[in-house]
């Protein structure tokens, strides 16, 4: 019994935002804990790196178009992934936009554009999915994601000179996901899906690490453990969320931060 407390076997996950920097590396660890993924994001030649590399460590992964922010595109793809696979019955919402603008350089379009990825996707995501596990007899899991920068603000020293603090409209959709993910929990309970939420620390890509060793450094000296996160880091939260290991949990936020919200 214990032993299974992590199994997925017979499980079918989509993760909006596969393709990503850290949806591959959760895409990988839902398969290697017997899921059957469906790959969802906006970027076709990311939704195959992870679908090949699902696929070449022994799992089964399918790919979808997904554009998150439009409602059509995600019963689509909801459809596809139960057709290739099965019901969905774990639902992970990674996908997010952010224009990386300053404060003062902020349109109406851009908090619009990041809010409708971020905050409204992850609304509607999670709704469809719900809508069929309650009509397939209830049950699942929906895993949303926030931010540190949902709970704290940015630090400006952080950032130095020669980049834009971390925007205000990406950290007004994440703070927004944790109430989203309290009220759904609330709403869904009564029919056994938990719904909760995967809150992640400095996990810069690798393309900000290697453009910006600077600010690497910078964010590190501001973490208790003294580093940031690295991909593959994330998933065991997420495969925790998702397995019969939190039965019981819902409706919280689980962070995973190397102890940033912490001081």
């Amino acid at each position: 019994m214990l032993g299974k407390l992590f199994d997925l076997t017979g499980k079918v996950a989509l993760v909006a935002g596969g393709g990503g920097y850290l949806g591959y590396s959760i895409c990988r660890a839902l398969a290697a804990h017997g899921a059957r993924v469906g790959v969802g994001d906006i970027n076709e030649q990311a939704i195959h790196r992870s679908v090949d590399a699902v696929q070449g460590d022994g799992g089964q992964a399918v790919a979808v178009q997904l554009d998150s922010g439009k409602e059509e595109s995600i019963e689509r793809s909801l459809d596809q992934v139960q057709q290739s696979l099965g019901p969905v019955s774990i639902v992970v919402n990674c996908a997010t936009t952010a224009t990386g603008k300053s404060h003062e350089n902020l349109t109406v379009e851009d908090w619009q554009t990041c809010l409708q990825t971020t905050l409204v996707g992850e609304f509607l995501i999670a709704r469809s999915a719900a809508r069929r596990m309650i009509k397939q007899g209830g049950g699942g899991s929906i895993i949303h994601f926030g931010s540190m920068y949902g709970m704290v603000s940015p630090n400006p020293v952080a950032y130095g000179d020669k980049m834009p603090m971390n925007p205000p409209d990406y950290g007004a959709a994440k703070a927004g996901v944790l109430q989203l993910t309290r009220y759904q929990a609330v709403l869904w309970g009564k029919h056994g899906i938990r719904v909760n939420a995967v809150v992640p620390g400095p996990f810069p890509n690798p393309g900000v690490q290697a453009k910006h060793p600077d600010f690497v450094d910078r964010l590190s000296q501001r973490v208790p453990m003294a580093r940031i996160g690295q991909g593959d880091e994330i998933a065991g939260a997420v495969v925790y969320l998702a397995s019969s290991a939190s039965s019981y949990v819902t409706g919280t936020s689980l962070v995973v931060d190397g102890g940033w919200t912490a001081w």
